[in-house]
């Protein structure tokens, strides 16, 4: 009974995404990786497939779930809602579902280009545990950001400055354009960082410390941030009912 409901709102947030259009959007940023990586022309690709599903996995997945809460925002669906017996943790579990989903598809299409195109060869298991943990963490990030958000100008502004600010540096690290080793040391505490580590762990055979680090860290994360996620969506559901 309890999964029957689960699924019927998991089928209704993907309604919604169809609607707002988000799935769409989320399948033309699939496309664009695939231009970029054809573009880049890279060989072999192994090695660099993980960042470019690494930025679909956190920044875009931050954006998605943010940008469908705002839709239902403008369209006062939450007030309907909380008039029905349906936990808040259905809900917020749902979305982060439907958006982790849609992260996975993404990945799947451009596995499907690497198989066929680019002769890819990767750990699939691990790609996929990868993607799935780390769109939950920043779909739960989306979630805190979108409370604090007045609009959709207000997001935004938030994913611009999570890209510049976290997303950015773990990529110019990664390439090994910053070599710092006090950045290194910083980025320790940068979920963007320990999310490409897992995602790299997918082609090559990473640092057991630094995966096990990673990994935990993700993990730990994920959990304080569904926490907060829940505990905050009192007040926000409050506000939202309230009309303020």
């Amino acid at each position: 009974m309890l999964m029957s409901k689960f699924i019927t709102l998991l089928k209704c947030e993907e309604s919604r995404m169809l609607k707002y259009g988000i799935t769409y959007a989320s399948l033309g940023t699939s496309l664009i990786w695939i231009i970029m990586i054809q573009l880049i022309n890279v060989n072999p690709l192994d090695a660099y497939f993980p960042l470019f599903i690494y930025l679909d996995a956190t920044m875009m997945s931050f954006l998605l779930i943010g940008a469908g809460m705002m839709f239902e925002k403008q369209e006062n669906a939450l007030k309907s809602l909380m008039v029905t017996p349906i936990s808040k943790h259905y809900y917020l579990i749902s979305k982060i579902v439907a958006t982790v989903i849609s992260s996975v598809i993404t990945l799947a299409i451009l596995l499907i280009y690497g198989v066929i195109f680019r002769d890819l060869s990767i750990n699939y298991f691990g790609i996929f545990g990868g993607v799935i943990l780390v769109s939950f963490v920043f779909a739960c990030c989306g979630i805190l950001f979108t409370y604090k958000s007045q609009d959709f100008t207000n997001l935004l502004m938030w994913v611009f400055i999570g890209t510049f600010v976290l997303a950015i540096p773990t990529l110019l690290q990664a390439l090994h354009i910053i070599t710092a080793n006090w950045f290194e040391w910083v980025q320790f505490i940068n979920p963007t960082r320990a999310a490409l580590v897992i995602l790299m762990a997918s082609v090559e055979s990473p640092d057991t410390l630094e995966f096990s680090f990673s990994l935990a860290y993700l993990i730990g994360f994920a959990g304080i941030l569904y926490y907060f996620v829940s505990k905050k969506f009192d007040v926000f559901s409050a506000k939202e009912y309230g009309g303020e």
